[in-house]
């Protein structure tokens, strides 16, 4: 049985987010940044887009678990 992945714990960035998704996670949380930066999400999104237009990826689902392929941050 597949069990979908939630990445949680320390994600204040778009880096700390892909980290989480190239190990396997298909959603993350960003939770206790937005104590620090209120708009934590907003720039963990955008620093996911920004990637994704980069290394030409058409969704962040291609990037799931594939640490294992070879990608990198």
């Amino acid at each position: 049985m597949d069990l979908p992945l939630i990445g949680m714990g320390g994600i204040a960035t778009a880096r700390d987010a892909l980290e989480f998704i190239l190990a396997g996670a298909s959603a993350i949380q960003v939770g206790t940044a937005n104590f620090v930066h209120p708009d934590a999400a907003t720039r963990v999104l955008d620093g996911l887009e920004e990637y994704l237009v980069r290394h030409e990826f058409a969704s962040v689902r291609e990037l799931v678990g594939s640490l294992a392929s070879g990608v990198t941050v």
